[in-house]
């Protein structure tokens, strides 16, 4: 079995599961605000709203601002460079007015087999978007373009969550995305096992306490059986 197709089953089995869930295996296993993204909200293909579940290894895009004259230049567009099989995320710079993602972009990506879009930060051209189908999380929306606002400088390196965090919250490319209905959290690479192996073990176990809920027996009486750490 290659390394790609033990990665895909993985996240196949991943999907059996929801953001809150990877949330909390994170939080056991020690991991800051247990790998969540705050304020970043699913656009498409509808607004939070469905079961979409958008679930895949980190493709990064750091975008500074058109005044910033030291940081690198794209030769080509980033949208004909994302990998198949990919999440695409989006770093703005932090309180951009202009969107950085939008409906040409949002097609390329699809033709070219990414999972779905992450930005830090806006987006527009919604009905392109959804008429795409792919998901699509975002900060907020704007009408401007980033031609006169903003521009690519870097692809597949770590990027930095906006926002005042503490710690800060990294992104680092081929670290796992999970987004849903709920939020969207950012799983470190080497702890998706055991991400995983605790989101089977605890699900189980809330399944048990609802069904003792169902039963009649009390909320607190239900997690001293059922839920054991």
């Amino acid at each position: 079995m290659t390394d790609n197709s033990s990665l895909d089953k993985k996240l196949e089995l991943l999907k059996n599961f929801t953001a809150c869930d990877v949330a909390d295996a994170l939080l056991r296993l020690n991991h800051p605000l247990g790998g969540y993204l705050p304020n970043i909200v699913m656009f498409s293909p509808e607004y939070q709203s469905g079961d979409t579940k958008l679930v895949g290894p980190v493709y990064t895009v750091k975008i500074v601002p058109k005044s910033d004259t030291t940081s690198p230049k794209l030769a080509t567009s980033y949208a004909d460079t994302i990998p198949s099989g990919n999440v695409v995320f989006l770093s703005a710079p932090p309180d951009s007015i202009n969107a950085v993602w939008g409906g040409l972009m949002n097609t390329r990506a699809k033709i070219l087999g990414a999972k779905g879009v992450v930005v830090d930060g806006r987006i527009r051209d919604l009905e392109e978007l959804r008429s795409d189908g792919i998901p699509v999380f975002a900060r907020a929306t704007s009408v401007l373009s980033a031609k006169e606002f903003t521009r690519p400088t870097a692809l597949n390196v770590p990027i930095i969550l906006n926002g005042n965090h503490d710690p800060p919250i990294k992104i680092n490319p081929d670290d796992i995305i999970f987004a849903d209905l709920d939020g969207i959290v950012c799983i470190p690479k080497d702890l998706l096992e055991q991400v995983l192996d605790s989101c089977e073990k605890h699900v189980a176990m809330d399944k048990n306490l609802k069904n003792a809920l169902y039963e009649g027996i009390t909320l607190t009486e239900a997690k001293s059986i059922h839920r054991k750490e």
